[in-house]
């Protein structure tokens, strides 16, 4: 067994397609290059077997990035951390976040913790920084939509290259404090991922929405906002219109907050109580300081790798 930093794009191939199939974890093979192009700093750290060829020599992983700001601290962010189902149980994986840790050091790292390795990764790595509620997952089944007659003529939306760029960087300083302008972009501009801009009638941003389209036939909302429940429904409505074959993706995933009771409200808008499914999903944990976000107006945070809101 090697340990490697960087392999090549086959070995994240490979947990790209592991993570989907058994986990239902949703990510694209391009996703390599986003994290490395969009972060200050990005470690794939693998253990691979070298016995095997170059398409199936994973044995376990994860991800690590360094997120700097101006006049502030780094945060690093460990996502994407998985062992193979035959390997596991065997400590590959310990050396795996053990070298995350150490690139790490001292400064804060925030992590997606799943409901069953939460405590774990309080208890032994220090990730005990936490909000008191969980992150939810709703699984919707795009096929059974009905846009709603009813919504508010209050609100608009723009295609984000319609936008100007420094509104909504604005916009979205609002919600996260740390500055995502180039992440934000660069996420936009992958392939197959959609995104619209909500505006009130005084043509001030109140919220945007991207979904793209990821394995298996799914579409993921990440990030989705909004002011309030009316603009929420305004941006699902438009983004069922701009997404090419909407009704033909088996799901569509998003992961909230569990104190935005919204969501819920406005999917039983748009779907029948049998097209969507919500479960208890992930826990947000840093090590060293609890970065507060506004989590009431987020309806699917902006990444489920390395993002906190």
């Amino acid at each position: 067994m090697d340990l490697v930093i960087n392999p090549p794009q086959e070995v994240f191939n490979q947990l790209v397609t592991l993570t989907s199939t058994t986990h239902g974890w949703a990510h694209q093979f391009y996703d390599y290059k986003y994290y490395k192009d969009a972060y200050d700093g990005f470690w794939f750290v693998a253990v691979l077997d070298k016995s095997k060829g170059p398409t199936e020599n994973f044995v376990a992983g994860g991800l690590l990035c360094r997120w700097d700001v101006k006049n502030g601290s780094p945060l690093y962010g460990i996502g994407m951390f998985y062992t193979k189902e035959e390997y596991r149980g065997k400590g590959h994986g310990k050396p795996v976040f053990q070298k995350m840790m150490d690139i790490v050091g001292e400064d804060n790292c925030v992590l997606t913790a799943a409901v069953d390795m939460s405590q774990k990764y309080a208890d032994v790595f220090g990730f005990t920084k936490m909000p008191p509620y969980w992150h939810l997952e709703a699984e919707i089944q795009p096929g059974k939509v009905k846009v709603p007659e009813d919504l508010s003529g209050e609100y608009t939306t723009k295609n984000w290259k319609e936008v100007d760029e420094k509104d909504l960087e604005a916009y979205d300083l609002t919600i996260c404090p740390r500055d995502r302008k180039k992440k934000t972009r660069l996420w936009f501009e992958q392939d197959e991922v959609y995104a619209r801009v909500a505006f009130d009638s005084s043509q001030k941003i109140v919220g945007y929405c991207a979904i793209r389209v990821v394995s298996l036939n799914r579409l993921c909302a990440a990030p989705f906002y909004a002011e309030n429940p009316e603009v929420a429904a305004r941006l699902l409505a438009d983004m069922t219109k701009e997404i090419p074959n909407f009704k033909k993706f088996d799901k569509l995933i998003t992961w909230y907050p569990a104190i935005n009771e919204n969501l819920e409200k406005l999917l039983s808008r748009f779907f029948p109580k049998d097209a969507f499914h919500i479960k208890v999903d992930f826990r947000t944990q840093f090590t060293k300081e609890f970065i507060a976000s506004r989590d009431d107006v987020v309806y699917s945070v902006a990444c489920s790798t390395f993002q906190f809101v």
